[in-house]
């Protein structure tokens, strides 16, 4: 984020803020600590509110500096720092939402689903409403996140090939990490080049680094001769492939159990129920849910950078396209039919039966977790989709489910877990 922030400082704020009043901050701070709750708008955006801690406030006083006022915050300036990234974030998330949201809807969604019978009337425009309520709620949450990347607390860094750099990614968080020397790779490729035995040259390669520091004895250990074939995934481009892989699984795993847990019925009612007025989804009900909510099922991919190191220019752009997923995921265009990947066709089955495939990008959890039910021919068949005697039959079994989204006795065993594609025949 501190990519986007020095762009937006150099371009846009520092001309913005030096035209802000000379509002002195100490006054700023205690204007802002005096109001009820974290703003006005945050109580008008949801059914929950929560109060500026006095600790806030004081933190705030404390890290401004004597005498400055609104206009002549500095750029490192924490409270700049912060007013900016909300800012930011507010308006990506806003940018992002309308430009995924609006394409899919109109180029990809199919608009025969709106004459599903469980598709609510004006149901596009209430998505947005409630999207555009949750969007600044999210921002205010998301905002120190991005404060502590910002402020060199992640283990995010720039040059992929710049093993310092990472080190230092590293170090920032006093976390050991041990990059490879370019020269492991260079050495390996010469030898296969030559044709030279290389077992033999892995073994001379691994003593070199582990006698340089540059890896570790315990790995060297190990591993062995295939040590450095290991560690060519420990720098350059080798790590941004794992790095990228381990964002995807780590992320896949914390979404699945926080979306679980927001089924839990003491949950449910209170955050994730909103999200599930959606029986029939849209692109536009990708970010419709309780701000909370919506908040909690972001918590995977910022803790993973805070915890891994990853390239800040690949993160961006994971972030990115994880938004673009989630729109993907609701628009009921099944692209591929896979029992690995979490399609909309396995979302699809979330919407309309509640406590099945809580992933987000694949199905190992939900098999793991015994929450995975497999799409049957009703959304892999377009034909199916769109037949009004299944639409009739599906909008019999969402009713039959209780407020906290479970089956009734009733009828709990049409709907129990399992891993074979469930039988539908159109009429």
């Amino acid at each position: 984020m501190d990519v986007i922030l020095d762009g937006a400082d150099h371009y846009v704020l520092d001309t913005l803020y030096s035209h802000l009043p000379a509002i002195p901050i100490p006054d700023l701070v205690a204007g802002i600590a005096s109001l009820p709750n974290i703003t006005t708008l945050q109580s008008a955006i949801s059914t929950s509110s929560f109060s500026l801690p006095q600790t806030a406030s004081n933190f705030w006083l404390a890290a401004s500096a004597s005498g400055q006022t609104l206009n002549t915050l500095a750029q490192d300036s924490i409270l700049r720092q912060t007013l900016s990234l909300f800012v930011l974030t507010l308006i990506g998330a806003h940018v992002m939402y309308f430009l995924f949201a609006t394409s899919s809807y109109y180029l990809v969604f199919d608009q025969n689903h709106t004459k599903h019978p469980k598709f609510l009337k004006n149901q596009v425009k209430l998505e947005i409403e409630m999207s555009l309520k949750a969007l600044p709620g999210i921002a205010v949450m998301t905002t120190p996140w991005f404060l502590g990347e910002v402020r060199g607390y992640s283990r995010l860094y720039e040059h992929i090939h710049n093993a310092d750099a990472m080190a230092a990614a590293a170090e920032a968080t006093k976390v050991v990490f041990n990059p490879p020397a370019s020269t492991i790779q260079e050495t390996m490729a010469a030898a296969i080049s030559a044709g030279a035995n290389v077992v033999a040259t892995a073994s001379n390669v691994t003593e070199g680094v582990v006698a340089q520091g540059l890896l570790p004895e315990s790995i060297a250990n190990v591993l062995g001769p295939l040590a450095p074939v290991v560690e060519f995934f420990m720098d350059g481009w080798g790590y941004v492939a794992l790095s990228i892989a381990a964002f995807l699984f780590f992320t896949d795993c914390g979404i699945y159990w926080v979306h679980r847990f927001l089924h839990h019925p003491f949950v449910y009612k209170r955050l994730h129920k909103p999200h599930h007025k959606w029986i029939i989804p849209t692109p536009f009900s990708s970010h419709a849910f309780h701000p909370v909510d919506g908040y909690l099922q972001s918590v995977p991919y910022h803790i993973f950078v805070f915890a891994v190191p990853m390239q800040k220019y690949i993160y961006l752009t994971m972030f990115v396209l994880v938004n673009f997923w989630s729109v993907l995921i609701h628009d009921g265009e099944v692209v591929v039919e896979s029992s690995v990947i979490n399609s909309a066709a396995h979302h699809s089955v979330h919407h309309l039966y509640f406590n099945y495939n809580y992933g987000q990008y694949f199905t190992l959890w939900d098999r793991l977790g015994g929450s995975y039910r497999t799409p049957g021919a009703e959304q892999y068949d377009k034909s199916m989709r769109m037949n009004n005697k299944i639409w009739k039959k599906q909008a019999r079994e969402v009713d039959a489910f209780d407020e906290f989204g479970k089956p009734t006795e009733a009828i709990a065993d049409q709907f129990k877990t399992t891993g074979a594609p469930r039988k539908a025949k159109a009429t």
